[in-house]
């Protein structure tokens, strides 16, 4: 039965005793004081002369009605007294037997105290299972906000930690926490220090001493970006997401691989059930459920390679410098396997050591990374940095030419250092003005990098494009190009891909609108874009997977996710190649004849490249920026070229062509993954071609 229906009907029931019980005293009471006013009256009135039993006095109608007022007052004082009766029963049979549980439950909880324990993070490893990320303990002293408005306690604090007081209130105002959330003021702090925190809680009221795991990076800023970094959660963070619900002190993957793989890297927090007193200190412990850490993530890098191009990129940058390129202040280089789109090594220069950031972000330290001048250390340049692609880009735009008919397989144009197809006054010169190249075929203006012959295929394309109405023009030459991935992300599994851009008449009416002779497409907006100049941008990434995708005959996703191990360390779930959203048309023929260039760029240049035991394609680009006060330098080659293993991509800001900065990250690369000495990295003075 219903325990409401029960109540009621013990509350009736009671209620009817009750009023029963108090009629039943009511209607004694008045017999027995009717027989005795009888009695009395028969008394007093039978024993004078005359008077008999008709003689007897009877009350009068005033005292008649007295008494009936009277005894109805009784009555409803009765059903008073009833009610009262019914109700308490009622209540005091629901807490005994109905809500006794509860009770005895919220008594219990009043007496202890559940707290959430952190997890630890799982540990990010190299393909090989090397320690990328990995954790340890640390004792930290953490405090609210509010104790930055206590200025003694503050400097106590900072007495007993040996910190400057403006460190610790800075710590205390972090803003990157919410409002309720304990900030860590320090870590790693010393045993006598907790010790005299714990001995005088009454002074540090509010400071807490937690014991927590802390990222550690036994490589130091090694792939800084790649694996990126974590941080408090913040109010946002606290809304529960993706399965995960998170609480104030938790922290968070920010950038990188640390944020790609959040849902895997974050651990179950545990619960300790402490007896507490009345003041709710705790007294002993009742139970624990112990945190259940995360999985371990194994990544595509290899860490001797990233090492190694950490080290080279630094080096090139460094030796542009000596060679007289003083604003060669960032770059990037990359390599993927070309046959799953791993990978292996991602280097952007500059970089910066996670470790600092993984309390959280001063201000100060926020305002040093963003600062003019300072190369913006948290860009990932491999992913985020957007590039014009200079004459790396004439592999693609040759394929375009052969896909459309522009060039066959007679296709000559004679290069003559200059060329005036629209105008003396719109002339448009080749790297090697005066000169010239002289008449040459697809192959050798590859190989020379000649712009005048691919100059002739952008008039051929933009002719095309022109002799039609605005409504059935179509974006040959662009589209062909967004079928190899540019102009959209190419998927890598690292937050922060930008997609690059890929200009056409719609783009450019859109950009100029305000301005219409500009925002007009112009045959040299053709003529600029076939060589990898005027407004297309373009991401390292992109190139390299582009240049993969030649090699290897079809178009991949590159990622950096390899495995993901369980505590025991069996593999749970392992990467596969996957397909990239747009694929090229593979023309067996047609790539035939680019990576023929490709190869010639490579036998042309010898030196470094002649040291490698492989024989390697790849071609070189000179980027004019016009913000730059220098070329920005371009390198992308793959190798073996017999059977293509690897794809590597360099860009060097401001450094110069791409014969003299960025052919020697790419060139270092390869002898470091194929594990040759060529040298040192010395920039030489390289031959100016595009």
């Amino acid at each position: 039965m219903d325990s409401r229906i029960l109540i009621a009907l013990i509350a009736a029931a009671v209620f009817v005793l009750v009023f029963s019980a108090l009629v039943v005293a009511l209607v004694v009471r008045a017999r027995r004081r009717k027989g005795l006013i009888v009695k009395k009256d028969f008394e007093w009135h039978s024993m004078p002369e005359g008077v008999g039993i008709d003689g007897v006095r009877k009350p009068d109608a005033p005292e008649r009605k007295s008494r009936m007022q009277g005894r109805g007052r009784l009555y409803a004082f009765g059903l008073v007294i009833a009610g009262v009766f019914g109700t308490l029963a009622m209540r005091l049979w629901s807490l005994q037997m109905i809500s006794s549980s509860t009770y005895q439950k919220q008594a219990e909880e009043n007496m202890t105290s559940e707290v959430s324990t952190p997890a630890p993070r799982g540990r990010i490893l190299d393909r090989n299972g090397k320690e990328l990320v990995g954790n340890r303990p640390s004792l930290c002293v953490a405090a609210p906000k509010r104790i930055a408005e206590d200025p003694v306690l503050v400097h106590l604090l900072a007495l007993v930690l040996g910190m400057p007081k403006g460190v610790v209130r800075r710590a205390l105002l972090d803003n990157s926490l919410g409002a309720q959330a304990s900030r860590i003021v320090a870590t790693d702090v010393p045993m006598s220090a907790v010790a005299f925190i714990r001995e005088h809680q009454q002074i540090f009221s509010g400071v807490e001493i937690i014991e927590r795991t802390v990222r550690t990076y036994p490589y130091g800023s090694l792939a800084a970006h790649v694996l990126g970094y974590i941080g408090p959660v913040t109010d946002v963070d606290l809304l529960p997401k993706g399965g995960i619900t998170y609480e104030g002190d938790d922290f968070i993957g920010k950038s990188g691989a640390e944020f790609a793989f959040e849902s895997v890297l974050q651990g179950v927090r545990g619960t300790r059930i402490y007896r507490v007193d009345v003041q709710g200190n705790p007294l002993s412990l009742i139970d624990e459920a112990p945190p259940h850490s995360g999985s371990d993530v194994c990544l595509t890098i290899d860490v001797e390679l990233q090492q190694a191009t950490d080290r080279i990129i630094a080096d090139v940058i460094t030796s542009s410098h000596q060679r007289g390129f003083t604003y060669a202040d960032a770059g990037a280089l990359v390599c993927l396997d070309i046959e799953d789109g791993g990978i292996l090594a991602s280097s952007s220069y500059p970089s910066f050591e996670p470790e600092r950031l993984a309390n959280g972000i001063s201000d100060e330290l926020w305002e040093e990374l963003n600062r003019e001048g300072s190369g913006f250390p948290l860009t990932n340049r491999v992913i985020s940095g957007l590039y014009p692609a200079a004459s790396t880009f004439k592999a693609f735009t040759g394929l375009a030419g052969l896909e459309y008919g522009i060039i066959s397989g007679d296709t000559h144009f004679n290069c003559t250092g200059s060329w005036e197809d629209y105008g003396i006054e719109w002339a448009q010169r080749c790297w090697i003005y005066p000169s010239g190249h002289g008449y040459l075929g697809l192959e050798e203006a590859i190989n020379q990098s000649c712009d005048i012959f691919f100059y002739n295929v952008a008039a051929a394309f933009f002719e095309r494009w022109n002799k039609g109405a605005d409504e059935e023009r179509v974006d040959e030459l662009q589209d062909f190009l967004k079928t190899w991935g540019f102009g959209s992300a190419t998927g890598v599994d690292l937050p922060g891909e930008m997609e690059g851009r890929v200009p056409t008449a719609a783009w450019k009416k859109e950009m100029f609108s305000e301005t219409p002779e500009p925002a007009q497409w112009q045959g040299g907006d053709m003529v600029n874009m076939i060589i990898g100049q005027g407004d297309i941008l373009v991401t390292p990434l992109q190139i390299a997977n582009g240049y993969a995708a030649i090699a290897r005959r079809k178009a991949l996703k590159p990622h950096i996710f390899h495995q993901v191990l369980s505590d025991k360390g069996e593999v749970v779930v392992a990467s596969k190649p996957e397909e990239s959203a747009v694929q090229p048309t593979m023309n067996e023929a047609y790539l035939g004849r680019i990576e023929d260039g490709l190869r010639r760029v490579i036998s042309r240049m010898g030196g470094k490249f002649n040291e490698l035991p492989v024989q390697a394609a790849g071609k070189s680009g000179t980027a004019e920026v016009a913000s730059a006060k220098a070329d920005f330098s371009w390198f992308v080659a793959f190798a073996p070229a017999s059977e293509p293993k690897y794809c590597v991509a360099c860009v060097v800001e401001q450094a110069g062509d791409g014969s003299s900065a960025a052919v020697l990250g790419v060139q270092h690369t390869l002898a470091a993954l194929y594990g040759v000495d060529i040298g040192e990295i010395i920039v030489t003075e390289g031959s100016r071609e595009r």
